[in-house]
């Protein structure tokens, strides 16, 4: 259309000029010979005595006003060839423009999702092999949030450009899937050996220095490979599986790739059902309160208990803290595990005596919690249960992080009554220095202290106890066992230790046992 629109424009002054002189000579030809004949077969009369220069004159005005009509026309049908043509070239430039928004992305120019998985279920559905490399920039997220989304576009252009060279030297195609994911697809069949060395290439690439980037804020990749003729032909299998494979690679310490491996996929599979399992736990508050009992010294006296986490399962068995506390604070989920054993434990001491207290080990998470205190205290006067009867334990790992922010919390606890016990202690790096800056009333010697046949660990315990007394705290000895008699409990209350607690005086036990063991045990004095 476009040469014939140009054909045209040349074509028409030519035309005009014919089409003049065609009028001049037809005109010409009627004054001078036609319309005589013209008249006379008409049976008009004719007088042919005109002069050549009225003819002349005729002529000239009617080749004028012909020429007249037909330049305006002319002149109006250039404009509408030009108008034409300017819209042709838009038309053909918003059609590559179409093109390139469909089928590449706009800010790398490389191939984008939907031309991705055209290409993957056609290649697939004919049975020809697949091999794909989905690939996640490592640290990209900070790079973006340091430095502006200009430094970050830039950075995803200058991966794009890279990967395109991997692609060309491969035989492969670059894929832009969506935000800081690539690809490299291959459409043959390559060897583990050869894709391994190409995701070796592609990650040392991607985290060479950047143009524009401080080499404070390098890059990386860490990359997931599927093979179709290995892992599967269906098209959003393969990329799952790859992206499997890939995530892999994120837990294991990014900047790595891993082929996609059954055996971990259904590792993943089991460990994504139990985090769902232990969400649903903690909902329906199957994660319930067991209770050891600690006692006073020398009496030994149960004067209360510690609240230790259970989860009873559907099927009947128990699950042991270190089996999912390290999976809830993955998932966020400690604070609401906290409030139902809170809740649990103070409406099972309701029907105690008024003269036990709980005791509850609490996160380093929530104790930097700058909200955790008024929660706590709200809930216990929810369940009527006096804060002077309450113990929160902290170890020294909570403090590390955020010690400003544990000191104003447990100074707020102090304050309403609640005992503050450090937990663990001896085994820290800094534990004077934490009782000296900290509302601690209590502080509890780590079992590792009191190992069968450690008695070389007595003079620092007995040390412990001396340093207590000076700073006027209370002393828990945990770990107590059935081998420590008969010596070890008296002379830790000959030294000044107040309470213990351990396998020797009970092990921990479900609300509805407490009550029993109560009976073997004399009433506090």
């Amino acid at each position: 259309m476009t040469n014939l629109l140009r054909r045209s424009h040349i074509r028409l002054p030519l035309l005009l000029l014919a089409t003049l002189l065609t009028v001049v000579g037809l005109a010409t030809l009627w004054e001078f010979e036609l319309e005589g004949y013209a008249m006379h077969w008409l049976g008009l009369h004719y007088d042919g005595d005109f002069e050549d220069g009225e003819r002349l004159r005729f002529i000239l005005t009617s080749s004028s006003f012909s020429l007249i009509a037909l330049i305006v026309p002319s002149i109006v049908l250039k404009r509408m060839v030009s108008n034409t043509q300017k819209i042709h070239h838009r038309l053909l430039r918003l059609q590559l423009q179409t093109e390139q928004l469909a089928n590449f992305d706009p800010l790398s120019g490389l191939t984008n999702r939907r031309v991705f998985m055209e290409t993957l279920r056609k290649q697939l559905a004919q049975q020809a092999p697949v091999a794909l490399l989905l690939i996640d920039l490592d640290h990209f997220k900070a790079i973006n949030d340091e430095h502006g989304h200009s430094v970050g576009d830039a950075t995803l252009i200058e991966a794009a450009r890279r990967l395109q060279n991997i692609a060309n030297q491969h035989q492969g195609t670059a894929v832009r899937l969506g935000g800081d994911e690539f690809c490299l697809l291959f459409l043959d069949q390559k060897g583990q050996s050869e894709l391994s060395q190409i995701a070796q290439k592609t990650i040392a690439c991607l985290s060479a220095p950047m143009p524009g980037l401080p080499t404070s804020a390098r890059l990386g990749a860490t990359i997931g490979v599927a093979r179709s003729w290995i892992d599967s032909q269906d098209p959003s299998v393969l990329l799952h599986y790859a992206d499997t494979a890939m995530y892999r690679g994120k837990d294991s310490g990014r900047s790595t790739f891993n082929f996609y491996d059954s055996e971990y996929e259904q590792e993943r599979l089991a460990q994504q059902d139990l985090e769902l399992a232990l969400s649903r736990a903690v909902e329906r508050e199957e994660i319930v309160p067991f209770y050891q009992p600690i006692v006073a010294l020398p009496s030994q006296t149960v004067v209360g208990y510690e609240i230790l986490a259970r989860w009873m399962k559907a099927d009947g068995t128990m699950g042991m803290p270190a089996d999912f506390i390290p999976i809830l604070e993955r998932l966020g989920l400690i604070p609401d595990m906290t409030r139902s054993l809170v809740k649990q434990a103070c409406q099972a001491a309701s029907l105690w005596d008024d003269t036990l207290h709980l005791s509850l080990n609490v996160s380093a998470a929530m104790i930097t919690d700058e909200s955790f205190p008024d929660r706590l205290l709200d809930q216990l006067r929810q369940e009527n249960f006096p804060f002077d009867r309450f113990e929160v334990e902290i170890t020294e790992e909570a403090l590390v992080g955020n010690l400003e922010a544990a000191q104003r919390n447990l100074s707020k606890l102090h304050a309403y009554g609640i005992v503050v016990a450090l937990d663990d202690f001896g085994i820290g790096y800094s534990g004077l220095y934490h009782l000296t800056r900290l509302s601690i009333d209590k502080i509890k010697i780590d079992r590792s202290f009191f190992e069968a046949g450690k008695l070389e660990h007595l003079p620092m315990v007995e040390a412990i106890l001396g340093m207590a007394r000076s700073l006027k705290m209370s002393v828990t000895a945990e770990g107590i066992e059935n081998f420590h008699l008969p010596y070890l409990p008296a002379w830790l209350a000959q030294n000044g230790c107040h309470y213990a607690q351990g396998y020797l005086y009970g092990r921990p036990q479900a609300a509805g046992d407490v009550v029993l063991a109560r009976q073997s045990f004399p009433s506090p004095t």
